[in-house]
This record gives structure tokens, C-alpha cells and sequence, in this order.
């Protein structure tokens, strides 16, 4: 009997996976580059060399460095939405807004040079200024929606006024650490974003409750 054309037999090899397409690697090396030499360093000459292309082609998908950076950010806009709001499945457990926070601040990393370049960024592409605005709204309000959880799962004991000044005092430590740590001039290096996740950290100690206590 002839073997079924759709199936694959046990002994063929497996579809190689697809290629990213030139627009994702050019994203990707950008913000390669992005983080390691600063968002005003990197020329559009070295993103092409970087991704294997001409300059002419890297020009076809994005005309100007402004768009390049507007698409780089788009990709962190739908990151830190998913992360702000991805509710703990437990918001009672110990370890549930530890896993949260940290959910940020592996965010923060990733895009570190939205955070450590933000003027330059806004410099580059102007439009991207009220999108930062929006976004830091929209992320306040899906953590504060987490953190209420959390209250009411009582895991945080807190008076509404004072969460908000709580989540107000996370994102400006979260936004502001690596300009901090780079005052001596000196590389951030992952020991310095557990620096920062430390300091955000510790401002929700004084307000945990212990699973268990009255």
C-alpha cells in the first residue's frame, strides 16, 4: 500500500525551523546592539553589517533610525503589557509577587536600553514621547490591579492611598537604578540588575504578610 503523502514517515528528517525574516533580525541585532553600546552610538552602517545586509536593504524595511527605534519599541510596549498583567496563579503564595517583580525586571534587562537610554531614545524618534507616557499609565494600572489581588488574597496588608504611592515609588526605583549604578562610568552587568530587583524589592517587605498569620 502506498504511504499516505501527507504523513511523515518515522525515518525523514524534521522541517528545519524558519528562517527569521530580515525585519525580525534586523530588530533583534539593533537591540543587541542597543544595549551594549548605547541607543546614539550605533550607526545604521553597523545594524546592516551586524545582520548580514546592505545598508540599502536595511533602509528598504526601515528608511530612517527613528522608524528602527519606533519598531523596537512596539515590541517592548507588547512585552511590558503582557508582563504587567500577567496575573500570579496564586496571588496568596510566598513566592508569587517575588515571581512578578521579577518577571519586570528580567524585562528591564532585556530592553535596558529603553531605561538606561531614554533621553537619546526620545531624541531619535520624538513620536515615541507620548507612547512612553501612555505606557507607563497603562503598566501602573495592570500592576496595581495584580498588587490589589494580592490584597485581597492577603498577602499584602496596605491601605489603597498608600499602594498607589507604593507602586508610584517601584517604578520610579525600576526606571531609574541603572542611572544610579552607571554614575562611576562603569558596564551594568547582570550583578547590578539584581542590585536593582533588591531595591524594588524590599520596598514591598514592610507590607507582606506571611501566609498563615492572622
Amino acid at each position: 500500500m502506498a504511504r499516505s503523502r501527507g504523513r511523515q514517515s518515522s525515518d525523514e528528517e524534521p522541517a528545519a525551523p524558519e528562517a527569521p525574516s530580515t525585519r525580525a533580525r534586523i530588530l533583534a541585532v539593533s537591540l543587541a546592539l542597543f544595549n551594549n553600546r548605547g541607543l546614539g552610538r550605533v550607526t545604521t552602517a553597523e545594524i546592516a553589517a551586524a545582520a548580514g545586509i546592505r545598508e540599502g536593504n536595511l533602509q528598504y524595511h526601515f528608511p530612517r533610525k527613528s522608524g528602527l527605534v519606533e519598531a523596537m519599541f512596539a515590541g517592548f510596549e507588547a512585552d511590558a503589557v503582557a508582563v504587567a498583567g500577567r496575573m500570579p496563579a496564586d496571588p496568596g503564595a510566598p513566592e508569587a509577587l517575588l515571581t512578578y517583580q521579577r518577571g519586570w525586571f528580567d524585562l528591564i534587562w532585556r530592553y535596558r536600553c529603553i531605561y538606561r537610554d531614554g533621553i537619546a531614545m526620545v531624541e531619535i524618534a520624538p513620536a515615541l514621547r507620548p507612547r512612553v507616557h501612555a505606557l507607563r499609565a497603562r503598566t501602573q494600572d495592570l500592576a496595581r490591579g495584580v498588587f490589589e489581588t494580592a490584597v485581597a488574597a492577603g498577602r499584602l496588608r496596605i491601605e489603597p492611598e498608600a499602594l498607589g504611592r507604593l507602586i508610584d515609588n517601584a517604578w520610579i526605583v525600576s526606571s531609574h537604578w541603572m542611572s544610579h549604578r552607571l554614575q562611576g562610568g562603569t558596564e551594568l552587568t547582570e550583578a547590578d540588575l539584581d542590585w536593582g530587583f533588591a531595591q524594588v524589592r524590599d520596598l514591598f517587605v514592610p507590607y507582606l504578610v506571611a501566609r498563615g498569620s492572622d
